[in-house]
């Protein structure tokens, strides 16, 4: 092998352990405070040292890592202060780009979000949490690219990782994952009703509810629920 593709080789490497380990830190197999060491990093992943210390610096120029000479490597993940500012980025967004998509969200784009609630069904467990999150993460995505504001989806997509590992320190609750996975369903039937405001109020409300669970302060309490009428979705299907 020559330097050329040595070097490519580890840079291919480099790039493999960086997802793998950022991976496992999105999911919480490596926990807050854990330690992690480059020779037990390489022994599992079956790599080099110099991968593995790639991998590690550009995990901690993202902060998902603290390093400190005197003590080790360190799994950082997110305080509590900066949960909350993920929940306040995304409470001044995801409305009002949940509204747009309400109204600019394709008939095809709408149907594949539909059948995936269809193929989910309505069961909810602490067992399906990987599927409610896949669920979770599609609907969210899809109002993101549905919305039309290239601005507001790029930084959306960009706390993505972030929203995602605040999601794994709720997997213990199956009454959030209940409550949430109603208000996925409810912001789907606004979606299909083509009704922005709705939708707008929806996805406010599913925000400031997941931050209650969290008991962090963004944004306040969730507005009063109307009463209740005819379903938005049995409403879309019969238009």
């Amino acid at each position: 092998m020559n330097d050329f593709s040595a070097a490519t080789a580890d840079i291919g490497r480099a790039a493999a352990s960086y997802r793998e380990i950022k991976s496992r830190i999105m999911d919480r197999r490596y926990a807050p405070g854990e330690k992690l060491s480059e020779v037990r990093l390489a022994a599992e992943l079956g790599v080099g040292r110099s991968p593995i210390r790639t991998a590690l610096a550009r995990l901690q120029g993202e902060g998902w890592i603290a390093v400190s000479p005197q003590s080790g490597t360190y799994v950082k993940g997110l305080t509590d202060a900066e949960m909350n500012e993920v929940f306040e980025l995304r409470l001044i967004l995801e409305p009002a780009v949940a509204g747009l998509a309400a109204t600019r969200m394709s008939g095809a784009e709408l149907l594949k979000l539909k059948r995936a609630f269809d193929a989910f069904g309505s069961e909810v467990s602490e067992e399906r949490f990987e599927e409610y999150l896949q669920l979770d993460l599609q609907t969210h995505r899809a109002i993101y690219m549905a919305g039309g504001n290239q601005l507001i989806s790029g930084i959306l997509f960009n706390i993505l990782d972030k929203v995602h590992w605040i999601q794994r320190g709720s997997v213990g609750s199956a009454k959030r994952q209940r409550c949430a996975f109603g208000e996925i369903q409810e912001l789907l039937a606004a979606l299909e009703a083509r009704d922005g405001e709705r939708a707008t109020a929806v996805m406010r409300n599913h925000i400031l509810h997941t931050a209650k669970f969290r008991d962090l302060p963004a944004g306040g309490s969730p507005a009063k629920e109307e009463p209740a009428k005819e379903p938005a979705r049995k409403r879309a299907r019969s238009a």
